[in-house]
């Protein structure tokens, strides 16, 4: 390193701490101006490149005005791109002289016409139109969007669809779109194939990578493997999406790099590292059967629900959050082992939770940093501090926990209640006489919801017979629920 950043000695400390993550960073000089903003896949990587030789005069240059340096981790390569143009042109720093605005990079556009078009464009963003991403890869981009032209076929032309003409083109015929333009297609109907690319682009997709999983198992199985191979390239595609599409818009990302949540709760913790994926864990056990426990991810300040994970309880009978929790921590860490770790566990409950977790971490040799926060009170608990950390209501920090926290619990218990549901279903409530196919439905969410007792006053409100509810109360599979 330099001389002059040899009199802030902060910043090796300070890049132990940067995590291996898409993000933004910015370099200040003393006076904390900020002189130049980059993007990466890597913040770790591409900022321990800066404190090296450089290759360049510019990056000489550059090395020797640094003085400080903030980070700002996103979730996607895309993130990173949107909210590096949007600091360059607020901050306009000097060493960003080259840089390419919006126009250098591809979005998929949607027209706010009575029949939409979508097409791949490098644009300024109008108002009468919508857009996804930018994205870094314009060729893969256009696979992806004639990938989702199989399942909406939409059109692409600029054709003026008003004036109706009798013979479409060839997309047409090759099942690649409606054809709006000879009126074959009601603009109701159509409205819906659009609204189904804007679901894809909007984070859905995941449904059809394992859909074309399925064909590829299926294809293989016939000995078909050029098919194969060609799906196979399909889910490459998709996967890459994960990486490099914008989940957040640019007001969000905005509000995200104003508060600077992650870099700011790693000091708060004091944690070695700044906590990019975060996994969060509760344990659900209404009524003390069918125990299950969740595992939700965020990663870059947002969920990742494509790593979600539920677990049904095998090996604690009773009540015992303590023990089942240990045994997700371990059927969680026995399955993916070192791969895939994250930066931070986050436990819904007490001191008592937190303590189980280290426990059965340290027995199976895990090393991750592990917080829990109780509900009622909403203190933080870290292994290695005493006291519990209280953060201010209105804390950006208290308030992304919570998120996690509240997801993982939502997660937990939606599999919970959907397990009493299967089984209040395939009980004799199938076999009761005169019940209708509503009723029935009416009688199951009720029973699903109010684990513990018999819930004869909702049962009432809901209209439910009172024969009915007397047969109810009286059969065995409720009490075995």
């Amino acid at each position: 390193m330099n001389t002059r950043n040899k009199k802030n000695p902060n910043l090796r400390e300070k890049l132990k701490k940067v995590p291996d993550s898409p993000g933004v960073y910015i370099f200040k000089n003393r006076n904390k101006n900020i002189i130049y903003v980059g993007k990466t896949i890597s913040l770790k990587s591409r900022l321990s490149s800066y404190f090296t030789t450089a290759k360049d005069v510019k990056t000489s240059r550059l090395q020797e005005d640094i003085f400080d340096f903030d980070v700002v981790p996103v979730s996607s390569e895309g993130e990173a791109l949107v909210l590096e143009a949007f600091l360059i042109k607020k901050e306009l720093p000097p060493f960003n002289i080259s840089y390419k605005d919006d126009k250098s990079y591809p979005y998929v556009k949607i027209t706010k016409e009575k029949f939409p078009t979508i097409r791949v464009v490098r644009e300024e963003k109008k108002k009468n139109a919508e857009y996804f991403g930018p994205f870094t890869d314009v060729r893969g981009l256009k696979k992806i969007l004639w990938f989702v032209r199989r399942f909406y076929h939409f059109r692409s032309c600029l054709r003026d669809v008003e004036h109706k003409i009798s013979v479409p083109c060839t997309f047409y015929y090759i099942k690649k779109c409606v054809a709006p333009c000879t009126g074959k297609v009601k603009s109701g109907k159509y409205r819906e194939i659009i609204e189904g690319v804007r679901k894809f682009f909007s984070g859905e997709y995941r449904k059809y990578t394992k859909r074309l999983k399925k064909e590829m198992d299926s294809s293989i199985k016939k000995w078909d493997f050029e098919e194969a191979k060609v799906i196979s390239e399909r889910i490459t595609l998709l996967e890459r999406m994960e990486t490099r599409i914008p989940w957040r818009k640019e007001e969000e990302l905005i509000e995200y790099h104003k508060a600077n949540v992650l870099p700011n709760l790693a000091d708060i913790l004091k944690l070695d590292k700044i906590p990019v994926t975060i996994e969060g864990y509760d344990i659900s056990n209404l009524g003390g059967n069918l125990a299950t426990g969740s595992k939700i991810v965020f990663t870059g300040g947002i969920p990742v629900k494509g790593k979600y994970r539920r677990f049904k309880i095998k090996t604690v009978e009773g009540i015992d959050d303590y023990l089942m929790l240990k045994e997700v921590l371990k059927r969680r860490f026995d399955n993916i082992g070192k791969k895939d770790m994250p930066d931070l566990l986050l436990i819904d409950g007490g001191k008592g939770h937190l303590m189980s977790a280290v426990d059965i971490l340290k027995e199976i040799k895990i090393r991750v940093p592990v917080i829990s926060i109780a509900k009622k009170e909403e203190i933080i608990w870290t292994e290695n501090d005493r006291a519990p950390i209280i953060l201010s209501k209105d804390s950006p920090e208290l308030h992304l926990i919570q998120n996690i926290r509240d997801e993982a619990h939502r997660f937990a218990l939606a599999y919970h209640l959907n397990l009493r549901k299967k089984q209040i279903t395939h009980s004799s409530i199938e076999d009761m006489p005169g019940i209708g196919e509503k009723r029935k439905k009416i009688i199951i969410d009720i029973l699903t919801k109010f684990p513990g007792r018999f819930p004869e006053e909702e049962l009432i409100k809901a209209k439910i017979p009172q024969s009915v509810i007397n047969t109810l109360d009286k059969n065995y599979f409720y009490r075995t629920c």
